[in-house]
């Protein structure tokens, strides 16, 4: 019963490890009135998921906050790889104590293990051109209310 408790422990401690060590970040450099280079750098199982997603939500703020109602995605880059984390350390042992007279005397045998944890990450950058609807280049551009709306998953 105690194994199992531990069991759950070690299995509790790695997944709130990994739920530490889960963000996502996007900068944004402006690059022409109409145009900006965004950076999304995301790290865990959830966020390198939704990288995507990440990247299309802002790049349809940044189009609509600039007065532009469609944007396209141009010069993408993309990868993926990880990054260490943390430990994850179980351990558990057994003490003994023998009291004679006024003096105690134990000993105690126990062992420990390491896990190293590495948390996934992904990159990806894109420089985002933006248009109004009545220009040309917004025919076939993505609307940026409607990936809006979609959350970026489209």
């Amino acid at each position: 019963m105690l194994g199992e408790f531990m069991y759950r422990n070690l299995i509790a401690s790695a997944l709130l490890s990994a739920a530490l060590v889960s963000c996502a970040t996007t900068s944004e450099m402006p690059l022409a009135q109409n145009m900006v280079r965004l950076d999304t750098n995301a790290s865990g199982l959830i966020f390198t998921s939704a990288a995507g997603a990440i990247t299309m939500k802002k790049a349809a703020e940044a189009t609509l906050r600039r007065g532009y109602t469609h944007f396209r995605l141009d010069q993408a880059q993309t990868s993926s790889g990880s990054r260490f984390a943390g430990m994850s350390t179980y351990g558990s042992g057994t003490a003994q104590a023998s009291v004679y007279g006024n003096n105690a005397y134990g000993s105690y045998s126990g062992s420990s293990f390491s896990t190293p944890v590495y948390a996934p990450t992904a990159q990806i950058g894109v420089t985002v051109i933006m248009f109004r609807a009545n220009e040309a280049g917004a025919r076939g551009a993505f609307d940026a209310a409607d990936v809006l709306a979609k959350k970026g998953k489209v």
